[in-house]
């Protein structure tokens, strides 16, 4: 039977059989010549156009029909099955799924077979391909497309496939369940290539249907995805507290495990000097493991951190070789994440070693020049996470003393203890000269409260 020559006269022929079960029984019948001789992608493609285009399709025909080319093509590929496309599509009327299934295997294997089926999905799938009537089977066929871009590593072209799935708005009803696999799917793919911005997006969206499953994978894939996201938007405390929770779920393998624990360790390292980061430091150094299973340097840098300890250029550089390349992104005031991370540490530890410092040695300590450096400990004072104050004709940096910092329990939050509360600001996204301006302003007003407070109160004479 000759069918490359005249596929599309042989499908025009079909279509304008009366009978419906005619239609049906020709169209099987073609569609096994096909995949029963030497498959070619150009008939095949052809063939399955022919239903996806078509607008005037019967859909009790066109439905079971594509249901077994769609069927046809899946088998073999090593793609679990597409729980959209449902087997009544390819049982009722079309004849057994698995007679469907053993004949696309056989087409499709051999040397080329693969190239082949990627051949004709793609094809079928086309500028023009459109749902409609068969949603169920173009979306298992997207599915499959994806499927086969993920073999090649194209991880970016798989997560594009998978978005082009209407899962809203669409003919069909869709499950939160498997608009939650889809979008965890895309954020996967798009982590994978490095598409944070992307991944947030759906991420943000899989967001709002966690709750909707109690499946296990489902929810250990949402939580890395998470953890994933904080640590590609450089918001490593976060980021180091979900991968070691993840460190400790006895469902995941334990080469993984050992994996999301090395994970936290790095995270935890590279997160803003401060006390939420001290906490997550001693929660990771309680931990076992990190001596026991992870790379000698990575805990000696944990403990270091920890116990607020002077960091040198070469453990730096040796940490500094195990990660990967978002985490070595450069950021605002020059430098990469580990280089600010270590900085401001060294301006941290220098506190537990001198009562004040100049911005000189400051600088040759954090190997920076003098202005740097006072850039430095300026921006870690504003943020609350350097208690210690500036004398700058001095060029001096003061640290405070914390014993008595902390046992001031009746001043915390006041000024002088006359009832003025201190106003925690966010920190906007203006230069960091702008900002102590800004702070200096409100401490003045702050001083001139207290003033007005102390003179109402007649403590002193006028």
């Amino acid at each position: 039977m000759e069918v490359d020559s005249d596929i599309d006269d042989k499908l025009s022929e079909i279509a304008s059989f009366p009978n419906q079960r005619d239609r049906t029984t020709s169209y099987l019948d073609l569609l096994k010549s096909l995949l029963s001789s030497k498959p070619s992608p150009t008939p095949l493609i052809a063939y399955g156009r022919h239903f996806i285009l078509s607008s005037s399709m019967a859909t009790v025909v066109g439905r079971r029909v594509l249901g077994a080319f769609v069927a046809a093509l899946c088998a073999g590929s090593g793609m679990d099955k597409v729980e959209s496309l449902t087997s009544s599509d390819v049982e009722e009327g079309a004849g057994d799924e698995e007679h469907w299934e053993r004949l696309g295997k056989a087409a499709f294997e051999g040397e080329k077979g693969a190239e082949i089926r990627k051949e004709v999905v793609d094809g079928v799938l086309s500028d023009g391909a459109r749902g409609g009537w068969c949603d169920e089977q173009v979306t298992a066929l997207r599915h499959l497309q994806s499927y086969l871009l993920q073999l090649e590593e194209d991880w970016v072209g798989a997560a594009r496939v998978l978005m082009q799935i209407p899962l809203e708005g669409g003919s069909r009803l869709i499950s939160d369940e498997e608009k939650l696999r889809v979008y965890m799917k895309i954020v996967r793919l798009c982590l994978e290539s490095g598409e944070s911005g992307l991944a947030q997006n759906y991420f943000s969206r899989a967001s709002l249907l966690i709750h909707t499953t109690k499946d296990k994978e489902t929810q250990l894939a949402y939580k890395l995805s998470q953890a994933r996201i904080f640590d590609y938007s450089a918001r490593f405390n976060e980021a180091a507290q979900r991968y070691h929770e993840l460190s400790f779920d006895g469902a995941i393998d334990e080469d993984d495990r050992m994996h999301m624990l090395k994970a936290a360790v790095t995270t935890s390292i590279l997160a803003p000097a401060g006390p939420q980061r001290s906490r997550t430091l001693a929660s990771l150094n309680r931990d076992d493991r990190v001596i026991t299973s992870l790379p000698a340097h990575l805990p000696t840098m944990l403990k270091k951190m920890l116990l607020e300890y002077i960091v040198r250029a070469e453990e730096v550089k040796e940490f500094e070789a195990g990660l990967e390349e978002h985490q070595r992104a450069t950021v605002e005031g020059g430098g990469t994440v580990l280089e600010r991370a270590v900085r401001e540490h060294n301006v941290g530890a220098c506190g537990k070693v001198y009562d004040n410092v100049s911005f000189d040695a400051l600088g040759t300590i954090l190997d920076l020049d003098s202005d740097a450096a006072e850039a430095t400990a300026r921006r870690m004072i504003e943020q609350g996470r350097l208690r210690a104050w500036i004398d700058q004709p001095l060029h001096l940096l003061y640290f405070e003393s914390r014993s008595t910092h902390d046992t001031d329990a009746e001043a915390q939050g006041t000024a002088g203890g006359l009832g003025v509360e201190r106003e925690e600001k966010d920190v906007e996204p203006v230069s960091w000269t702008e900002r102590w301006d800004d702070r200096i302003r409100a401490t003045s007003m702050q001083v001139e409260a207290i003033a007005s407070t102390i003179q109402s109160r007649g403590l002193i004479a006028v």
